[in-house]
């Protein structure tokens, strides 16, 4: 394992795209921004080497952790783990090592076979719960806060920082400006006023992914399965099942597709509260994903707005088309559920 560290470290370093020594072939491959990914090839194995932002999330340890658990579970919805480095000698980043995943990642358009296998695996990770198995060990999943005031706060803060921005710099800027303040104004009053308990004593407690964009899910020959472990950990299913209906990677499925995924979907037993938090989960997540598209637009203005592994870019006009679908989704949304309760 050294020498393989030792390959990647001079691949980082010199910030070459392809590296051998001693036996171990390097290729970067591109990934999420806030990691760097590498295959190795040894032996005529192959293996991944995922160099992860130092914070307070211990993403690599998350995603160690969590693959360890599924191991241990049996369950074949992710790559087998082969090693965790936190020290940060070799390598300026925590590093974590899993076996390599043949297949491709899932497209934005689903057959019917994978739409069932993305909605199985989810339902496989969904059967694990603190104290089972050995491996159990793992953080709260990042995100699940059981508790409504920092998403509140996250939207208020979102909202200021970015709002501004788009009044003074986009032509129906203060329109978009004010339509973002009226969803978290709503969005405040529904969570305030729903009478759901996130408390963590609340909510049976699951092993979450968190992070469900269809590039994390890697399909072959009929298998699914999942990479980008990173924010996983013990979190509340309501929650995840929120994300995936939200999740801007998941916009291209039709409402059928949306609507089959959640129906065929088992919740845990003995959470007489989940239809209620679910409803909830999802009005935040339709309203915070404008901003999170408003964060992107504004880094191809001012560059990333924190560390970053790998540089993401896309092209401002399209990601404006983009912030204005996601706004009128959660407008939609924010009305459905107002004609629903009256």
């Amino acid at each position: 394992m050294h020498r393989w560290l030792q390959a990647v470290a001079a691949a980082y370093a010199a910030g070459a795209d392809t590296w051998a020594a001693d036996g171990v072939a390097v290729q970067r491959v591109t990934g999420g921004a806030n990691n760097a990914l590498y295959r190795l090839e040894v032996d005529g194995q192959r293996y991944a080497a995922k160099l992860c932002v130092a914070d307070e999330r211990r993403r690599a340890a998350r995603e160690y952790g969590a693959l360890r658990l599924l191991q241990a579970a049996g369950l074949d919805i992710a790559p087998a783990p082969i090693a965790l480095d936190e020290s940060c000698t070799l390598l300026p980043f925590p590093t974590v090592v899993y076996r390599w995943l043949a297949g491709e990642p899932l497209g934005p358009s689903l057959t019917a076979q994978q739409l069932a296998a993305l909605r199985d695996s989810i339902q496989q990770m969904h059967t694990l719960q603190p104290g089972d198995h050995a491996a159990a060990n793992l953080p709260t999943a990042w995100f699940h806060w059981f508790d409504f005031t920092p998403y509140l706060s996250e939207l208020h803060g979102l909202l200021a920082e970015y709002g501004p921005w788009l009044a003074a710099n986009f032509p129906d800027g203060q329109d978009l400006h004010a339509r973002l303040g009226r969803l978290v104004d709503s969005c405040t009053q529904t969570m305030l006023t729903s009478g759901v308990d996130p408390s963590r004593d609340s909510v049976p407690l699951r092993l979450c992914h968190v992070d469900p964009n269809l590039a994390n899910a890697i399909w072959d020959d009929g298998r699914l399965r999942w990479v980008d472990w990173e924010y996983s950990g013990w979190g509340d299913p309501a929650l995840e099942l929120a994300d995936l209906r939200w999740h801007g990677a998941l916009a291209g499925l039709s409402e059928a597709q949306h609507a089959w995924l959640r129906a065929g979907y088992r919740q845990p037993d003995g959470d007489p509260g989940f239809a209620a938090r679910l409803a909830v989960w999802d009005r935040l997540l339709a309203t915070r994903w404008p901003f999170l598209v408003a964060r992107w637009l504004w880094s191809q203005y001012h560059g990333p707005d924190r560390l970053r592994l790998t540089p993401f870019t896309a092209a401002p006009a399209e990601l404006y088309t983009r912030l204005v679908s996601f706004i009128e989704r959660a407008e939609y949304l924010a009305d459905r559920q107002s004609i629903n309760k009256t």
